[in-house]
């Protein structure tokens, strides 16, 4: 119960801001008024005036004796309250019909659950990261209410400290009853792009659910478990781990699946979430848990094994010319010396070669560049094709 008209918490902080006392609103949850739906149908019928003696009445049934004018004027008035929310929210259910926007859960309810569900999960601390926007806590209450599954994107799952730091407003155009309608885009969002980010939106979503009362925290944190472990899990070679990708695929089809197979988003008589048990009944789903499959690497072509720079002969000065009919390359060949031609001037990972250090006169740079290492010129490796080991070509066996 998330109304204002159905809110036990709101009806008390109601009484006792019209001046009624604890005594006072004990004796009307004795009487079984707790909330302003059913005062409103107590004292009068909603659309009609309130009769004093429906209200003399009702208060000496509860309280036993004569009611004061202060507690009977408070009672009218909070009676008053309860007609006009009454017809407001009914009208307003079928002017929207479905698309209603998430109604607003009462500071006092909230509080009061927030604070319950803190009591409940004893070595959690609910704050920073881990506690959960107002609206995050609005659109999960509405999944109650409305007893429809729909999946939350952990995108969406901002904290309250963003919220309250609020977001640069953008504008958009929608399409409402015919009219191109010109709206501002107030849509936050968190950062999922790593790990920690990822695991902090979902804890923040399993404080949701179990504030609404749609599933326990502790049936969603095994359902995020299932997730995560995944990202971790040993793979065949030739394959790649699941990613965060993957992840919110998995999730994102689980809820679609459990929107197909009608269940309840609420309570069940015996203290069971019914919604909370199939979510974990789909860990083992093989559809669903394909998505966390773990993927084939792509084919990469090794430059050692599959590709070799061809020998200098094979460029020679007929294709920088531009004569006879030969392949085009991408790059020039460079200017070669006498013997080193029909060696290789790079690599196979297409690293140059220093032709100094390969020739007769030697690299100016092997007093100070060992064997292997690079020089401003290149690689002091051997320049024969399919060597390439840290000798000059005059050491090459």
């Amino acid at each position: 119960m998330t109304s204002l008209l159905d809110s036990s918490a709101h009806f008390d902080e109601r009484c006792q801001k019209l001046g009624m006392g604890p005594p006072f609103v004990a004796a009307l949850a004795a009487a079984q008024v707790d909330n302003l739906s059913k005062l409103a149908f107590v004292i009068g019928q909603p659309g009609q005036p309130i009769q004093n003696q429906d209200v003399t009445d009702f208060l000496g049934r509860a309280l036993g004796r004569v009611p004061t004018l202060a507690e009977t004027s408070a009672l009218k008035r909070l009676g008053f309250e309860a007609h006009t929310y009454l017809v407001a929210t009914l009208r307003q259910q079928i002017d929207q019909g479905g698309d209603t926007q998430p109604r607003k859960v009462a500071f006092a309810e909230r509080t009061q659950r927030m604070e319950r569900l803190c009591q409940d999960l004893r070595g959690i601390e609910i704050a920073g990261e881990l506690e959960p926007s107002h609206g995050l806590l609005d659109k999960c209450c509405a999944m109650f209410d409305s007893n429809c599954v729909k999946w939350l994107e952990p995108s969406v799952c901002v904290s309250r400290s963003m919220e309250v730091q609020g977001t640069p407003k953008s504008r958009e155009l929608t399409l409402e009853k015919g009219s191109l309608i010109l709206k501002n885009d107030d849509k936050m969002t968190c950062s999922t792009d790593s790990e920690i980010k990822l695991h902090y939106a979902f804890s923040r979503r399993a404080v949701a659910p179990a504030f609404a009362r749609v599933m326990t925290f502790q049936q969603h944190s095994a359902w995020v478990n299932f997730l995560f472990e995944s990202l971790h899990r040993e793979v065949p070679p030739g394959y790649s781990k699941a990613s965060l990708s993957q992840v919110v695929s998995c999730d994102k089809a689980a809820w679609a699946r459990l929107a197909t197979l009608n269940i309840t988003t609420r309570e069940a008589a015996d203290g069971s979430f019914p919604l909370g048990e199939a979510l974990l009944g789909l860990k083992g789903d093989p559809a669903i848990a394909l998505y966390l499959a773990p993927l084939a690497k792509p084919l990469q072509h090794s430059s050692g094994s599959t590709t070799r720079p061809a020998p200098y002969a094979a460029t020679g000065p007929r294709r920088q010319s531009g004569k006879g009919k030969g392949k085009s390359s991408k790059g020039k060949t460079p200017p070669m010396p006498q013997e080193l031609r029909g060696k290789y001037h790079k690599t196979a990972s297409n690293e140059p070669i220093c032709f100094a250090f390969n020739t007769s006169s030697g690299c100016s740079h092997s007093g100070t560049v060992k064997p292997g290492d690079r020089c401003p010129k290149g690689l002091h490796v051997c320049a024969e094709p399919k060597c390439q080991q840290p000798h000059p070509l005059s050491q090459h066996k």
